[in-house]
């Protein structure tokens, strides 16, 4: 498969499941931040990075310090500081007295270069009084064979932003976001001549990009690989190798088997190594991309500690307790979500396959649900490209159709009924509808709450869901239970709603483990739907209907409504949303002051609205939260996923990705 020609990702079956089977890497990461998936009080074990601001002024690392004096120092002599700082400098020499640095902030250049604006504040005399003056002394620096840097400018102002530069994390990591990280993936078919592939699925040739970028590619057996797939090694060193095997116990469990001893092999310089003991030859495309993008873009990250490779194997570790309401940053895991995220951009071009998808659109004419029409889809471009239908699955929610949640979903190997849902109902990666019949087991096993309700006999299992027992969404044929159409149409209303958390699986990965029945999501809904279940005898699907149309048109009827629900007042709500009585009464009668997205979010928070819920009441104030503005897009988060935790949860989450607390 890997030759010169063509190449393509075979449609094995062990590839074909979903990410709902066991533990799996999400389909959408975040690759604009390292912040530390996590719920609960959480040991980690993290990377021990030392940042590029500890390592230019640390003096047992590569301390620059002296430089940064020296370049001040001959300005100072030539005349040139008292021209810059705007006022006649009377010091015979600028040190570490005079001198303070505040901090740096780096922007790429390169692959291997980069600026580090160094702000400083300088303490300096004249005319016998002392003046403060504030600035940047911009550096050029490069990591090749060894770290180089040159003072060459001192500013007062910063000109990086508007120059549309790429600032890079205190780790050298670039900040990217998922959609310029697709840009990267094709501006690199760009800049290797091989522009080909942008458009003709045959020119993805991973091993040719490689050889195109100077890199060549080694199958061997990593030894002790710890689930690593691959390795990019950036110079010569070495590597140990030895074959392993998987077996099964007596229990039934996995048990890897290794040979005795490893060998040890000297790596070139500019190398993939393809660790075979995961990874088939045949099955190396995505981990080959994976690793190009880690040469061309996380290069000066590497260099910064000193690595010869990114081989988390022998990267210095520390455990770490992350708390509730803490951040951490990890700087490999930042990494690999864009390494991931450009490997998809590369085997998967994002402009070619959006107009594939449109086109794929159009010839569908008839479906029964949203979710067969891009499992139509999907099976035409997975059978275009030659991709297994996970890969193309994937791909389309990255590219903004999340319908394709609801596509070519596999439990225990085999494809389930395709199927649709109100999308705001899962955005969330955590978020599923999908369960296998061994989660089902493990769940009435371990979760009181979720064992009544199957023990109800309200709620069975058919197609990978658990389904409200009712012949409106379910029939039984040979003593098999399947989905009704109807219910295909729309399983967030009568489907359980099940949440995934994130656990760490190696140094730098967090993939969506342990599943737990969306409790609150359950018992916010029952407690905003009981008059009409309990008094008007209608199951929830029917109440949730009769809810809806009964919620008032206007925004002051439709808070009196929820203040009703929720058996409590005026005062109450605006004491706990920090207002007078007037002041709140007013704001809900005036739409300039309640169209305001974070009072409005504050107030959902207030009545624990579930996510439903809040849309209702962010379309009665005529409010839209755009999905592509970051700050938006953390308020429907924070909607969708944290809708019982209160406004200090939410401002703790808008303070983590450094946005303004809620303020209305």
């Amino acid at each position: 498969m890997l030759n010169s020609s063509t190449q393509k990702e075979p449609e094995a079956v062990l590839e074909q499941c979903s990410v709902n089977n066991g533990s799996a890497i999400p389909d959408v990461e975040d690759c604009s931040t390292g912040h530390v998936p996590h719920k609960g009080e959480r040991e980690l074990i993290v990377p021990d990075f030392n940042s590029m601001f500890k390592y230019m002024f640390n003096r047992e690392l590569g301390n620059k310090r002296l430089e940064i004096y020296t370049f001040l120092n001959q300005l100072l002599r030539r005349g040139h500081l008292s021209e810059i700082v705007g006022f006649p400098v009377d010091d015979h020499i600028i040190d570490r007295h005079s001198c303070e640095i505040k901090g740096v902030s780096f922007w790429k250049i390169s692959r291997t270069e980069f600026y580090a604006d160094v702000e400083v504040e300088l303490t300096l005399r004249s005319y016998r009084d002392t003046v403060h003056w504030s600035g940047y002394v911009i550096c050029w620096c490069e990591f090749s064979d060894q770290f180089y840097l040159s003072a060459e400018e001192l500013t007062s102002l910063q000109h990086r932003h508007d120059a549309d530069m790429i600032q890079l994390s205190p780790f050298l990591v670039p900040y990217y976001t998922n959609r310029k990280m697709d840009e990267i993936a094709e501006d690199i078919w760009r800049n290797y001549d091989l522009t080909e592939a942008l458009t003709e699925p045959k020119a993805r040739n991973s091993v040719r990009l490689a050889e195109q970028m100077g890199l060549g590619i080694l199958y061997l057996p990593v030894y002790e690989h710890k689930e690593v797939d691959s390795i990019v090694f950036f110079q010569d060193s070495m590597l140990l190798v030895g074959a392993d095997r998987i077996e099964r116990d007596e229990a039934g469990n996995r048990v890897i088997v290794k040979d005795d001893h490893g060998e040890t092999r000297a790596i070139p310089a500019n190398t993939i190594v393809i660790n075979t003991n995961r990874i088939p030859k045949e099955y190396a495309a995505f981990a080959i991309f994976h690793e190009c993008i880690h040469y061309e873009e996380h290069y000066l990250a590497y260099r910064l500690q000193a690595l010869a490779s990114n081989d988390i194997r022998i990267v210095k570790t520390k455990k770490v307790v992350v708390r509730d309401g803490e951040e951490y940053k990890d700087p490999v895991y930042f990494m690999e979500k864009q390494a991931n995220r450009g490997a998809y951009g590369l085997m998967i071009p994002k402009t070619d396959t959006l107009c594939r998808i449109k086109e794929q659109c159009g010839k569908v004419v008839h479906h029964r649900n949203f979710g067969q029409r891009f499992e139509t889809v999907g099976l035409a471009l997975a059978a275009q490209l030659k991709m297994p239908h996970f890969r193309i699955r994937a791909r389309m929610i990255q590219l903004g159709y999340l319908e394709a949640k609801g596509a070519l979903n596999y439990v225990d190997r085999e494809r389930i009924p395709a199927f649709a849902f109100d999308l705001d109902a899962w955005r969330e990666e955590e978020h599923t509808f999908i369960v296998t019949p061994g989660n089902v087991h493990t769940l009435i096993e371990n979760n009181e709450a979720f064992r009544k309700i199957m023990h109800s006999g309200k709620y069975v299992y058919a197609d990978g869901h658990v389904v409200r027992n009712d012949p409106h969404f379910v029939i039984t044929d040979c003593g098999i239970s399947r989905m009704t159409e109807f219910a295909l149409e729309r399983v967030d209303d009568c489907c359980l709603r099940f949440v995934r958390l994130y656990i760490q699986k190696n140094v730098g990965t967090y993939v969506l483990g342990r599943m737990f029945m969306d409790t609150e999501y359950v018992k916010q809904t029952l407690f905003y739907l009981d008059d009409y279940i309990n008094q008007q005898n209608l199951d929830e699907f029917d109440a949730k209907r009769k809810y809806i149309d009964d919620f008032p048109v206007d925004f002051k009827g439709a808070v009196d409504m929820l203040k009703k629900y929720n058996k409590t007042s005026y005062a109450k709500i605006a004491e706990a949303l920090y207002m007078t009585d007037d002041m709140f009464g007013r704001t809900l009668s005036d739409p300039k002051k309640y169209r305001n997205e974070d009072f409005l979010t504050a107030l959902c928070l207030y009545f624990k609205l579930p996510d439903w819920l809040s849309r209702l009441l962010f379309k009665r104030a005529h409010v839209i939260l755009d999905e592509d503005e970051k700050r938006s897009a953390a308020l429907l988060h924070i909607l969708r996923a944290q809708s019982c935790d209160g406004i200090e949860a939410a401002n703790n989450y808008l303070k983590q990705h450094g946005l303004m607390p809620l303020s209305w």
